[in-house]
């Protein structure tokens, strides 16, 4: 039975999303044949249906970009020769994962060919790519485009540009905890965060390269279990700016926002007020933060708070 059986009368726009998110589920839990079957199975809905030109382009790409993760370069490059996408087009915004799935192919191409212009033509498509993300403010689009740059560049062979790249990346997505972004791209990819993650734990070790250093171990451990889920939580608290290691049992939100007025130094009336939750309650909170912090005093857990880069120093 199909995705949307039943439904007559459904927004073209949301049948596309939940064909091709579903998809894509299934292929990051290891369910490649099943990813298969879905996007088959959208094509012929929007044959049937006579879906907008741009949605059944996008299901073609997918099915591209599919292939190639499941190691079906020939696929991908028969659907790149079809597709009537160039490297030297505009690629405007509507189309943007079309192109995106374009420079994969790309990519691809030129690893198996160094001395023909596939990855000059994937840096050039993905500099235009950038601009145009750049001037929309789409940090999404802007965190792939460089994730994707790395890899052409890594293709290249160009190491310190490659890093710099992808570090740039990384800094924009940590925050948000973009995972199947990176894991997505497979074994190059893997192979990026390691050679990054061996270079920056060389150099200097300031705060914000802690929490990186955190952030690639964290997306190399999603590598190790790739099937286990889709995007994991947000990593933040995941790990610790000091010493890299995660926090087994991540704060809450609410925990973290207790977490500092206690840094201020509040009492737990003072913090009740300030949060309008009662005494008791503000008390079971600190009492549940020392737990995950795994200290036994409010001076060791703002101490504590700040190596992980919850509160601000002082």
């Amino acid at each position: 039975m199909g995705l949307f059986s039943g439904a007559k009368t459904v927004d073209a726009d949301l049948v596309t999303y939940g064909y091709l998110s579903l998809a894509r589920l299934q292929q990051a839990r290891g369910r490649g044949a099943d990813a298969r079957a879905t996007l088959e199975e959208f094509v012929n809905l929007t044959n049937q249906r006579d879906f907008f030109p741009l949605l059944i382009k996008r299901g073609e790409a997918a099915r591209a970009r599919l292939a190639l993760m499941q190691g079906d370069l020939p696929a991908a490059v028969s659907w790149a020769e079809a597709s009537g996408l160039g490297a030297y087009d505009e690629a405007t915004y509507p189309r943007e994962e079309e192109y995106l799935t374009l420079v994969r192919v790309l990519i691809a191409q030129g690893r198996l060919d160094s001395v023909g212009s596939y990855l000059d033509d994937a840096l050039g498509l993905l500099d235009r790519l950038f601009e145009t993300a750049e001037a929309g403010g789409r940090i999404g689009s802007i965190i792939e485009i460089l994730a994707l740059r790395a890899l052409a560049l890594q293709a290249r062979h160009e190491s310190s540009e490659t890093l710099a790249t992808l570090e740039r990346s990384l800094v924009l997505a940590e925050p948000e905890g973009f995972v199947r972004v990176f894991v997505d791209e497979g074994a190059p990819m893997e192979a990026l965060l390691w050679e990054l993650f061996k270079a920056r734990r060389r150099g200097p070790r300031e705060a914000h390269q802690h929490l990186l250093l955190g952030y690639v171990r964290f997306l190399r451990a999603a590598f190790e279990s790739p099937h286990a889920s889709t995007d994991p939580p947000t990593p933040r608290g995941y790990y610790t700016r000091g010493q890299d290691q995660p926090l087994l049992d991540p704060l809450t939100a609410r925990e973290r926002e207790v977490l500092k007025l206690l840094a201020e130094g509040l009492s737990n009336p003072e913090m009740a007020a300030r949060l309008f939750i009662a005494t008791s309650t503000v008390k079971g909170y600190v009492h549940i933060i020392f737990r995950k912090l795994e200290v036994d005093s409010r001076t060791k857990a703002v101490a504590r708070a700040r190596e992980l880069g919850f509160v601000s120093e002082q």
